[in-house]
């Protein structure tokens, strides 16, 4: 599981900055809304819920790791979005599982539209409702957001990705936790020339001439994240 969530971590992070940064879906989870992102094969990798529904959630050892594939599961949102490679929307009684019984639920395909691959399948559900309508309307605005960030790191990390190596990301990750380059020698353990070396690729690469603009552009393109953490 541990390696599915760092394989996703981009994603992850960008679902929770953007819920989290939003008022409007903040107000729907604190309402009782809940949001089930699951990797490309069906597994949860992230759940984002209200205090209330997450203590609901353990007790139920509903959880990060699971999977929501058919044979797994059951009828369910996401294995139907996964089989047709579409939005669908399931009603509680429709379940296959008992734990699903009173979930009102809408899932889709979350897709790299520069690999026309499907990378992930994002659910919002509710418990207990009478209508499901504005589910999908929700759920396409996130994923169009989603979506967009993730075919726009695509593409620029294949141009460079051949040129970028783990010190060239550590070296970016301490840059960025530090702040200056001797605090960042240090943390790498790597010489003054190394790091000049380092940085300078990098400075080309992004077409960047100084430390703060190739921060920027590696968190724009996706190789870190604002606290340092590499994606």
């Amino acid at each position: 599981m541990l390696k599915k969530r760092r394989d996703n971590n981009f994603l992850i992070l960008l679902l929770n900055n953007f819920v989290n940064q939003c008022y409007r879906y903040r107000v729907l989870i604190e309402e009782g809304y809940f949001f089930i992102l699951c990797d490309k094969d069906g597994y949860v990798i992230e759940i984002i819920a209200n205090a209330q529904l997450n203590e609901d959630f353990k007790k139920l050892q509903f959880k990060e790791g699971i999977s929501l594939r058919l044979e797994d599961s059951g009828t369910n949102a996401v294995n139907i979005a996964m089989e047709y490679k579409s939005l669908a929307q399931l009603y509680g009684k429709d379940h296959y599982c008992d734990l699903f019984k009173n979930w009102y639920c809408t899932a889709m395909p979350i897709t790299d539209h520069y690999s026309k691959e499907i990378v992930a399948y994002l659910d919002i559900s509710r418990i207990k409702i009478p209508s499901i309508k504005e589910q999908s309307i929700t759920l396409k605005n996130i994923a169009i957001y989603l979506e967009k960030c993730i075919s726009y790191r695509s593409e620029k990390m294949s141009a460079i990705e051949e040129e970028i190596d783990d010190t060239d990301k550590h070296i970016l990750s301490s840059l960025v936790r530090n702040g200056v380059r001797k605090a960042v020698m240090d943390d790498v353990g790597i010489s003054d020339r190394a790091l000049r070396n380092h940085l300078n690729k990098l400075g080309i690469l992004f077409d960047a001439d100084n430390d703060i603009k190739i921060i920027m552009t590696a968190i724009n393109i996706g190789i870190i994240d604002t606290h340092g953490n590499i994606l």
